[in-house]
């Protein structure tokens, strides 16, 4: 084993040892995640880490005659880092899945018709797929600033970035919030005026809440 010498060393040869490193790595959280950054942790190079994740998500709107806003829960995932030879990050891995008839507005009609404008019955997963470069999470492999990611509406994959921010890191525990807008025309969400002069904005803000375990 590595570091370990034979049970009979010989004067003039040693067992070598391998070398270990240090590193740091980036997040999310879903989306949603994956949701995704993980910094400063130890490892042996070329291992992967696994990161359990949650997130709590937030959306926010806005109508001809008020703002409106709602939330939701993502399902439980995964995070998955993966390092080059010389023990450095090199790329993060996520699957965040959100149920499209779990979003509450705390209004029954407007969710009713929230369900039937994101057909929620036929689409009943939002997902967002993180699959990139550590760096293009933190420049720096220390300091996240963004996640790309895949997110799927409705059957449609939208390419985004989310901003990064209020990232802390200890104890094997790391928190960061997540914000992107998103442009329902672009998900091909399509929400019919009410009484031929309310209309809801285009542009919903999404906030996520993320929180990552080490395993």
């Amino acid at each position: 084993m590595d570091g370990i010498p034979l049970s009979k060393p010989s004067p003039v040869f040693i067992m070598p040892r391998f070398p270990s490193s240090v590193f740091s790595f980036t997040s999310a959280l879903l989306l949603f995640a994956p949701l995704v950054l993980l910094l400063e942790s130890n490892t042996h190079a070329g291992e992967a880490q696994a990161w359990q994740g949650r997130a709590d998500i937030t959306f926010s709107g806005t109508s001809t005659l008020h703002d409106w806003s709602g939330k939701v829960a993502a399902q439980p995932f995964l995070t998955r880092v993966s390092t080059d030879p010389g023990g450095r990050p090199e790329r993060v891995q996520a699957s965040v899945k959100i149920e499209a008839a779990g979003m509450d507005t705390a209004e029954p009609k407007r969710d009713e018709n929230m369900r039937k404008a994101m057909k929620t019955s036929e689409h009943p997963l939002i997902t967002a797929e993180i699959d990139v470069p550590a760096g293009k999470i933190a420049s720096d492999l220390r300091t996240p600033t963004q996640l790309p990611m895949t997110l799927t509406l409705l059957g449609k994959p939208l390419q985004v970035t989310g901003a990064v921010s209020s990232f802390k890191q200890q104890d094997g525990r790391i928190t960061f919030d997540l914000d992107f807008p998103l442009s329902m025309k672009a998900g091909g969400i399509s929400v019919p005026s009410v009484l031929y002069f309310i209309r809801v904005g285009d542009v919903v803000k999404i906030h996520a809440s993320v929180t990552l375990t080490q395993n």
